[in-house]
């Protein structure tokens, strides 16, 4: 479809707006040519799909795609290194390439009102504002990542077991006979083994009836293997059950602290708790940040409160001294 309009007249400073515009196809070529638009506006158009050609538009920051009717996002969309704000709200997106996991600089995402897959939806959680769009931006990435991994992961092994399967058998008639002739040689020594086992008539051990007393005797025998099954059974799982609260203790931790000190990984591995459990942890984690900061605040309160009572009462045991001095 021809483009009606000047695509140059609708730059201002760095934003070319291009909203409204009714476009069906993206100008990737008229908008190449305007380097100085850093912030490109394609929101209210009739746009259905994205050309892959628009990678090449590398000086992007701001994308805003909102209000299409967009089914799917280029496959190589992760070219663009330098896009930090990507709005998709209110489009047909179900899946995203996994190439969006290149998308490092990636700030700020907003996923809202597309038939998303549960996976997906549960991993970018809600955009009601900024705080949540960019940790909806950092747990998309971090998770097609980790999905990008397994995948190639999975390829490798199918083309490890194609490959062995393939792999022509190289053996020679010499290698066969030498095969034949051990093989035969082995079933000789095993027959051997089981002549020598068998003992002739004479020399079989013929064992007596048993007394009542060895029946008293394998009844405590009996009780006494019991007794070491349960106690080997108790040093086996007691250890296991203490390794799996240790790990889950570790675990809360983890959640609740690793944010302070590293953010991204953070992010990772809730990413992939949520993914694996499919249960909420990022909202898990928030309550537990709360209750944590709020325990820390009451524990350094009842310190201070400790470390002035017993200035308090030292300061008092120096007076009652001076006293009986005088």
């Amino acid at each position: 479809m021809a483009i009606k309009i000047k695509v140059k007249d609708k730059l201002e400073d760095e934003t070319l707006d291009l909203s409204g515009c009714e476009l069906k196809d993206v100008p990737v070529k008229e908008i190449s040519t305007i380097k100085k638009a850093s912030h490109l506006d394609l929101s209210y158009n009739l746009l259905v799909s994205i050309p892959q050609t628009i990678v090449t538009l590398s000086h992007i920051v701001t994308l805003d795609l909102s209000k299409n009717m967009l089914t799917e996002i280029p496959k190589n969309i992760g070219e663009m290194k330098q896009l930090k704000h990507l709005d998709l709200y209110s489009n047909q997106i179900s899946r995203l390439p996994l190439s969006m996991g290149d998308l490092k600089n990636l700030k700020w995402l907003d996923l809202k009102d597309n038939p998303l897959t549960a996976a997906v939806a549960v991993v970018a959680g809600p955009c009601n504002n900024t705080i949540q769009c960019q940790q909806c931006a950092r747990s998309i990435v971090s998770y097609l990542k980790y999905i990008r991994l397994e995948v190639d992961e999975e390829k490798k092994r199918r083309n490890d077991a194609l490959t062995a399967a393939t792999a022509p058998v190289a053996t020679s008639k010499n290698e066969s006979k030498k095969k034949k002739k051990t093989n035969n040689s082995k079933d000789e020594k095993q027959n051997q083994k089981k002549a020598d086992m068998k003992l002739p008539a004479s020399h079989q051990i013929v064992t007596p009836h048993r007394t009542q007393s060895n029946g008293q005797s394998k009844s405590k025998s009996n009780e006494s293997s019991s007794r070491g099954v349960y106690k080997s059974l108790c040093g086996i799982v007691f250890p296991i059950v203490k390794f799996i609260i240790f790990s889950g203790l570790l675990a809360v931790f983890a959640i609740i602290l690793l944010p302070r000190f590293n953010q991204p990984l953070s992010d990772q591995f809730t990413t992939y708790l949520q993914v694996q459990t499919k249960l909420p942890v990022k909202e898990y984690q928030e309550i537990g940040i709360k209750t944590f900061d709020a325990s820390s605040e009451i524990l350094v309160r009842l310190l201070n409160r400790t470390k002035t009572l017993a200035s308090e009462i030292f300061a008092k045991m120096i007076e009652g001294s001076n006293c009986c001095s005088k």
